[in-house]
């Protein structure tokens, strides 16, 4: 059964509802996406079972079946998905088989959307009512979570703030035996990218930025909003030297990553300054 126990992580709880979602419908594949902080783009947040398409796929409001469920606030079940008019391909997308979502609500408002697809069951309204019901279990806790979550993350890039650091990277607080180096990462003339393209499009700049971090990063490491145009990389059980290599594969694949905007495109690099804290500092 679908255990939910109190003072989880979000990811923990994520990961929790999309296990026990497989399990209860005895399906391969589930899809956990909540909606980020603007509520304009859906963000894979937890799966069971291989993904559907290579590397990370967002959804924005509206777009594709996921996208339509998070628009709508409601479910579907369609047994060849791939023929609704709704449907949208992904490079690298395995074949789906028969697919249903339903929304995570917390009353009135949609958060995210849970899905299932599998090419040896085809759903009916049964699915459709139990995958419901898992929703509105866990709906309240992800919410609580999530909320949490919220007063340590940076509402424009999805980096966290400094509460943030504070919670999800406890070595950072106190001194360890293990290594830790830290990288200050400054988007170069950001300025002179704002007073170019305007404010609008420099938020979009930073937030390609922010994700391009991610990408780069481990699981482990943490991306910190520091300033305007600021972040700070935590590297825990990453000495100096391994640092040093990361940060220069961030600064590469941020000046490969130019940053769409209306009418074209911007680019962007990075200076980066990298230190280790030395055994037995704090």
């Amino acid at each position: 059964g679908l255990v939910i126990a109190a003072r989880r992580s979000l990811e923990e709880l994520l990961q929790l509802l999309a296990d026990g979602a497989a399990e209860v419908l005895e399906v391969k594949r589930i899809s956990v996406r909540l909606l980020d902080a603007s509520r304009t783009m859906l963000l894979a947040s937890a799966r069971a079972g291989e993904p559907l398409h290579e590397g990370p796929v967002g959804f924005r409001l509206g777009e594709g079946l996921l996208g339509w469920i998070a628009e709508h606030g409601q479910p579907l079940c369609l047994p060849e998905p791939e023929l609704d008019p709704r449907f949208m391909a992904r490079p690298g997308m395995a074949r789906m088989g028969a697919f249903v979502g339903v929304p995570i609500r917390i009353g009135a408002q949609t958060t995210g959307v849970i899905s299932a697809v599998d090419d040896a069951v085809v759903f009916d309204d049964s699915h459709r009512r139990l995958l419901t019901l898992v929703a509105a279990m866990c709906a309240p806790h992800v919410e609580i979570a999530r909320l949490a979550r919220l007063a340590q993350v940076d509402p424009l890039t999805g980096a966290l703030n400094r509460r943030g650091i504070e919670q999800q990277v406890p070595t950072v607080a106190g001194a360890g035996a293990e290594a830790l180096s830290v990288a200050m990462v400054d988007v170069d003339h950001f300025k002179r990218i704002n007073d170019s393209v305007g404010h609008a499009a420099g938020d979009l700049v930073l937030r390609q930025v922010a994700a391009t971090l991610t990408g780069v990063l481990r699981a482990a490491d943490a991306v910190v909003r520091y300033g305007g145009e600021e972040f700070l990389l935590v590297l825990p059980g990453v000495g100096l030297s391994a640092a040093v290599v990361v940060a220069e594969r961030v600064r590469a694949a941020i000046a490969a990553a130019p940053t769409p905007v209306p009418g074209g495109e911007v680019g962007a690099t990075v200076s980066i300054g990298v230190a280790e804290r030395a055994p037995g500092e704090l």
